[in-house]
């Protein structure tokens, strides 16, 4: 999975004292709480793309809803999938 979407930058909000601080970055980065950082355009796209929705990044949930990692850390199988998956031939 690409991390980098596009060249547009995203604001995300951090609280300051009694207020937030606006924190600027580019699309496809990782945000302050761990989640990827998507412009409108970017999260539409992702939308089309993985419409069972997404945990924390596009691609880490499977069409059965089921989390199954992400390109970062360990895989997980999910058993709805591995079960409808085609048998292995051997070759």
């Amino acid at each position: 999975m690409r991390t980098k979407r596009c060249n547009c930058k995203v604001s995300q909000y951090i609280p300051r004292g009694y207020g937030y601080k606006e924190i600027r970055m580019n699309c496809g980065s990782t945000g302050v709480n761990g989640q990827q950082l998507l412009c409108d355009k970017c999260r539409d796209k992702a939308y089309e793309e993985y419409p069972q929705g997404w945990k924390d990044v596009p691609g880490d949930v499977c069409e059965h809803g089921n989390y199954v990692g992400n390109s970062g850390g360990p895989d997980y199988l999910c058993g709805e999938c591995e079960d409808s998956a085609p048998e292995f031939s051997g070759n």
